[in-house]
């Protein structure tokens, strides 16, 4: 291999790394301000797309390393894992093509250090949208333990702080490329900005209500197991009871907590209406549903009456772990047998983000999803309370990972979030994104939080105000280019 290229491979690889350590599960968040430096040294000269793969390649395999617990229930895992992490891979591929290019073509550096950010965070979006979105490996996520950090979401969404990280390496670089100290004053600027926007006011006061938050450990083995039926019913009312303690308004239980469906059976249902009128508090319980023929993942919430009060659908379901997007394409080329021994039968997506009672209920990773919950919020929930079965991931890095993305639907929304989870993090974030409480312990925690009213301006606007400013960044940098041009004949 030419000594280029080896260069070329390790500064990629140590791009990739250090992106990885900055995401949550190690104790480094800030390392992503620096992480993106190395790969735009490897950017300088030739081809950029091998070097955006290896980088890419880097990343995914340390940051989705807990996707490989599942190999417990099916060694396809292993190639399935590494096919997805080389197909995330090409978004960075195409990143280090397009900007390999620019550096040759364009020589102003105004132009570069917009350019960079806007282009990486548009890819981020990209690979985050649509049925094969997952949500998690986005830059912005590292800076989730850093509230005075991440407080712009609230006003231009999630994706414009991983645009801000971006901006930040991309300033470091060129200080370091071209020893000015100008682009380093820029890179502290735009974390100065960052954290003077959190001076800015935020409303937490509303009508109070105390939450109590149901917390267990069942392995999924365990979850799966219909003969465990009888016995985790008791185990989780018996939580209940804990919960009601503490008198609270409301009991939050994670995702699909028993291997039935609750509402379509008579020994299921009475007994969490019994415990909402004992107790006089709302129960709010994941649970699998059975509806004409197809079966949904939903939240339902019981009044302290024990009436069902409605219930919530989940419009995104887990990409390969409830739907097998594209299956009729798969079966077409002969693949039916292959697909149905992975995925036998699918969940059927909700239709809407329908609030229950004012509370938006994001099931799983959907709380990964930054339209998730804006769309809860903008159709009037006042609270969030996110359920979640963790147990898939046998307590991998996975858990703080899925954790840092409700921190983000609590600022981008500024509600208060309650996460209810099973084998994972159940706690309470603010609208600031100060974690109130967390627990992985089985046991039930109380919590005081407030239903709020006010949107916040990327609720309201979602995220055309950053692509209006990436568009006025753009041609900006055009303008800058083309002066350049002319003065350099």
């Amino acid at each position: 291999m030419p000594t280029l290229w080896k260069k070329k491979a390790v500064l990629a690889i140590g791009a990739g790394a250090a992106m990885a350590l900055a995401m949550p599960g190690f104790p480094v968040g800030a390392l992503s301000l620096v992480a993106l430096v190395p790969l735009l040294f490897a950017l300088e000269e030739g081809n950029g797309f091998f070097p955006g793969v290896i980088a890419g390649f880097a990343f995914f395999l340390v940051d989705l390393r807990w996707l490989f617990t599942l190999t417990r229930f099916t060694p396809l895992v292993v190639p399935g894992v590494f096919l997805l992490v080389l197909c995330l891979s090409t978004y960075f591929g195409v990143f280090g093509l397009i900007i390999a290019y620019a550096r040759r073509r364009w020589k102003a550096d105004g132009a570069f250090v917009i350019v960079v950010p806007v282009l990486f965070t548009l890819l981020e979006i990209l690979r985050n949208i649509g049925p094969l979105a997952l949500g998690y490996s986005s830059l912005y996520q590292s800076l989730y333990a850093y509230p005075r950090l991440i407080q712009i979401v609230a006003y231009l969404g999630p994706w414009s702080l991983t645009a801000a990280i971006v901006f930040v390496n991309t300033a470091l670089y060129l200080a370091l490329r071209r020893c000015r100290f100008g682009f380093a004053l820029l890179a502290v600027g735009a974390i100065a900005i960052l954290i003077s926007i959190s001076f800015i006011p935020v409303k937490t006061d509303g009508s109070k209500l105390d939450v109590g938050i149901v917390s267990s450990r069942v392995p999924q083995e365990e979850k799966l197991d219909q003969k465990s039926l009888m016995p985790l019913l008791n185990r989780y009312l018996a939580l209940g009871q804990q919960a009601a303690a503490t008198d609270p308004d409301m009991i939050v239980f994670p995702e699909s907590i028993l291997p039935d469906y609750i509402l379509r059976d008579d020994r299921l249902l009475p007994r969490f209406a019994d415990l909402a009128r004992t107790t006089g508090a709302k129960i709010l319980f994941g649970t699998g549903d059975y509806r004409r023929g197809k079966i949904y993942n939903s939240v339902v919430t019981l009044s302290p009456g024990g009436e069902n009060m409605g219930s919530y659908d989940m419009v995104h379901p887990v990409p390969f772990g409830e739907v097998i997007p594209g299956r009729s394409l798969w079966e077409s080329i002969g693949l039916k047998r292959l697909v149905d021994s992975f995925l036998p039968v699918e969940l059927t997506p909700g239709t809407s983000h329908t609030p229950v009672d004012g509370i938006g209920s994001p099931i799983c990773f959907e709380s990964m999803l930054p339209a998730a919950s804006r769309a809860f919020a903008a159709g009037g929930a006042t609270l969030l309370a996110v359920v979640t079965n963790d147990a898939w991931f046998d307590e991998s890095s996975e858990l703080p990972a899925h954790f840092a993305g409700a921190v983000f639907c609590a600022v981008s929304t500024r509600r208060y979030l309650i996460q209810a989870a099973n084998m994972g993090i159940s706690g309470a974030i603010d609208p600031r994104g100060r974690i109130m409480i967390q627990t992985q312990k089985e046991q039930a925690t109380s919590v005081t939080v407030s239903r709020l009213t006010a949107k916040s301006v990327y609720t309201r606007f979602g995220d055309i105000p950053l692509y209006i400013l990436f568009v006025v960044g753009l041609a900006i940098a055009v303008i800058m280019e083309r002066r350049n041009s002319r003065v350099a004949h």
